[in-house]
């Protein structure tokens, strides 16, 4: 995300440790960047640059009005970030299964945000 006064900032799924006994729990990392943390090589040698996502076009510019971080799978760890705006948009980012996968969610007042990366329950046939 970059802000109005020219800062950027990334988030990453993560994991984070907090009980040896266990495996580690689903976390997300957001930090300050600048604009060479936008581009990457992997150690493949394949180069990756972010870019904007078309679907989020309607939502910029925005003025984030509330941040609410979360643990919807009870870990203890903040795996979701939801971010309102004045005008009643929301952005939701979550760390979801497979692992290492960021799911971003976006909604307009009055709509519910897609929750098809939330888990559904298994229901007997």
């Amino acid at each position: 995300m970059q802000f109005s006064d020219g800062r950027a900032a990334r988030g990453a799924p993560c994991e984070v440790k907090l009980d040896s006994g266990k495996h580690p729990s689903l976390d997300l990392e957001v930090m300050e960047c600048d604009a060479t943390a936008l581009q990457w090589q992997a150690s493949s040698g394949k180069a990756y640059v972010m870019q904007r996502l078309p679907a989020a076009a309607a939502f910029v510019p925005c003025s984030i009005q509330s941040l609410t971080e979360s643990d919807p799978l009870g870990e203890g760890a903040v795996s979701e970030i939801d971010l309102g705006s004045r005008s009643g948009s929301r952005i939701v980012f979550r760390h979801i299964m497979p692992p290492m996968t960021l799911g971003i969610a976006l909604a307009h007042p009055g709509q519910a945000p897609d929750s098809s990366f939330k888990p559904t329950p298994l229901r007997a046939a």
